[in-house]
């Protein structure tokens, strides 16, 4: 019964590491696996003595530098990793101007989508909600945030 115990043990806490180094960033799961692992070897060293302690010890490295070569060669990096590059910018105000008018995409609560000069850029009211669909005008530009008041229709 305590063999299955030490061995279910030793398997999770081998998914456990394996899942820290290429799934979750953070701490959490490999201290886990770690820990799962220290039990099993301190009671593989207080059951079956210290010679089997020291081959479990040496087979519990074995098996997770195996399976970090194991995982390494089979491109699990490449299936995890970003392979594309990101263009974005940040900061980057669209070529409108105070006076520009459009309609709204979403509903602006106070922020929210708008199109002007046939560009979704994001707005915010002076406080009011404007339905989807509204005819707004830009009465203010201020860091880089658009205000847009609706229009009589």
């Amino acid at each position: 019964m305590m063999t299955s115990i030490l061995i279910i043990l030793i398997v999770l806490g081998l998914a456990l590491i394996l899942l820290e180094l290429f799934v979750t960033p953070g701490f959490i799961t490999g201290a886990l696996g770690g820990a799962a692992w220290l039990y099993a070897l301190y009671n593989i060293y207080n059951i079956y003595g210290t010679n089997s302690g020291h081959l479990a010890l040496l087979g519990l490295l074995l098996l997770l530098i195996g399976s970090i070569l194991v995982a390494v060669k089979s491109g699990i990096w490449n299936r995890a990793s970003l392979k594309e590059n990101i263009d974005g910018k940040v900061n980057l105000m669209p070529d409108v101007k105070v006076g520009d008018s459009g309609y709204t995409q979403s509903t602006l609560r106070p922020m929210g989508e708008v199109i002007i000069n046939h560009k979704n850029i994001e707005a915010t009211s002076m406080g009011e909600l404007i339905e989807s669909g509204a005819f707004v005008e830009i009465i203010k530009i201020e860091n880089n945030k658009i205000y847009v008041k609706q229009l009589s229709s």
